[in-house]
């Protein structure tokens, strides 16, 4: 309401406004306020904006993705920059809206002076992140910040796909030396890709905040908030070594629920972490939040010689996800290509659609996407991309 009345308004800032109760986030601008009523703009249009779809912001570590501007939309944020003061330690983490509601989030906040806020909603139990030996980000960074802040990138939003990049390893780096989280959303399934090393072997946690009815069913979480309904799924984690690749997981995996102080320190909202069994320095973690659980897609936990995967079946169509475990900084002066169904890349992760199975037999995709590498070919074909440094690429 300032801005545009210090004239830098804009149809957009109308449209937020004209979707703003009084009194919505806290705000004192609201009609009910002196001050609301003098900057309150005589018209506003609830007309859907003209921005696009998903934005990024570097400088303070935020991202947004989402399918439309209607009220029912689908909205994946994304969070890793500095930590200090009002900012969180939530590097990487992430809050998802349905279908208009929040479904997948965070604790929450409460009154500032509370030691509830200090102890837990400020810190990294509170997020959707991942902990090492049951810890998060240091809890001095609240008052000293982080020496090095964590950041967002490579954010991509075209053909049905969308693409950010968190990475976290600055907030975390007394125990991590590689915390990177990709964040691929694919049609109705978004992929949460993570790329974990620590300075030592330890536990790795996974923390889930989900919002509304959750029921564990096997390895999902099938999570209900009004008419939104999300599945989450944790696929991986890998770990380093192949012997303790996990065939017959969920039996060795440990779920665990726990209870924690809810909004506005009322009540009690619970939240879920996810263990691994056995102490490692390196990791990789795949969870599907599945956006459209009534069509029942088909996902298939793959791997091969350098790379894991998953192979998605929804809505007819076939999209493979190879993840490549050899572009993860292990090799030094050395190439990581892999060779995944026969194809060649030293992409960090691609991504294949076929529209049906025949075009799969025929590995002739309608939809390829490239994140951070520099070609890709079947077998002896001629290159589909070739490029002399590693880019992003969807066509």
């Amino acid at each position: 309401m300032l801005l545009d009345a210090l004239g830098y308004g804009s149809k957009d800032i109308d449209w937020y406004l004209g979707n703003i109760t009084d009194g919505q986030h806290r705000e004192f601008l609201g009609l009910s306020s002196p001050v609301g009523i003098i900057y309150n703009p005589a018209n506003t249009t609830p007309k859907a904006p003209i921005s696009a779809n998903s934005a990024i912001y570097p400088d303070m570590g935020w991202a947004t993705m989402r399918d439309n501007w209607n009220k029912n939309a689908t909205m994946l944020a994304v969070k890793s920059g500095l930590t200090w003061n009002h900012a969180h330690a939530d590097a990487a983490s992430f809050i998802l809206f349905h279908k208009g509601s929040d479904i997948i989030g965070e604790a929450g906040r409460c009154w500032y002076k509370l030691p509830e806020y200090r102890n837990y909603f400020f810190q990294s139990e509170a997020h959707n992140v991942v902990l090492f030996d049951g810890k998060g980000q240091p809890r001095h960074q609240q008052y000293h910040s982080s020496p090095i802040a964590g950041n967002v990138s490579n954010l991509i939003d075209t053909l049905g796909i969308r693409y950010v990049l968190a990475d976290a390893t600055g907030p975390n780096s007394d125990r991590f030396n590689r915390y990177l989280r990709s964040f691929l959303w694919i049609d109705d399934i978004i992929l949460v890709i993570d790329d974990l090393a620590s300075h030592e072997e330890g536990s790795y946690q996974w923390l889930w905040h989900p919002i509304g009815t959750t029921v564990k069913k096997g390895v999902d979480l099938d999570i209900r908030n009004g008419k939104a309904h999300v599945v989450l799924r944790q696929l991986y984690p890998e770990t380093l070594a192949p012997s303790d690749f996990i065939h017959d997981y969920p039996s060795n995996m440990t779920w665990e629920i726990h209870n924690a102080p809810g909004e506005d320190n009322k009540g009690d909202q619970p939240y879920y972490s996810f263990h691994l069994p056995k102490r490692h320095d390196r990791v990789k973690g795949v969870t599907a939040l599945i956006l459209d659980p009534e069509s029942q897609p088909e996902i298939e936990r793959r791997k091969g010689d350098g790379w894991i995967g998953v192979r998605i079946k929804s809505h007819g169509k076939i999209t493979d996800v190879y993840i490549n475990q050899l572009a993860d900084g292990r090799l030094m002066h050395m190439n990581s290509w892999i060779n995944p169904d026969g194809w060649n890349t030293d992409a960090y992760i691609t991504a294949l659609t076929y529209s049906d199975d025949k075009q799969a037999l025929q590995h002739r995709p309608s939809r390829h996407i490239i994140i951070y590498g520099s070609r890709l070919r079947h077998g002896n074909s001629d290159p589909l991309y070739s490029e002399l440094k590693k880019n992003n690429k969807i066509w």
